[in-house]
């Protein structure tokens, strides 16, 4: 069984504050190939559960997107005012 790297939330957020949403497939292809063996389903769903990013299902690919929370979220772990 392996376990998310939280380490993951600021980078995955950082690319939708970027874009604002993304599908799923969108998001693996802009990560790093070392993170996209991090990102992991529970990693989404904690994050959705967190406020962070909703998640819907639009055809047949989840699409990530990012909320104000997620935005303050990553604004105060850079440091942003």
């Amino acid at each position: 069984m392996f376990m998310y790297d939280p380490g993951l939330q600021p980078i995955v957020l950082g690319k939708l504050a970027k874009w604002g949403r993304l599908t799923e497939s969108d998001l693996d292809a802009m990560l790093r190939p070392e993170d996209r063996l991090r990102l992991r389903e529970d990693l989404l769903a904690d994050m959705a559960w967190d406020g962070l990013v909703t998640v819907r299902v639009v055809g047949d690919e989840p699409v990530i997107s990012i909320t104000e929370k997620g935005r303050q979220w990553l604004a105060a772990r850079q440091g942003s005012p």
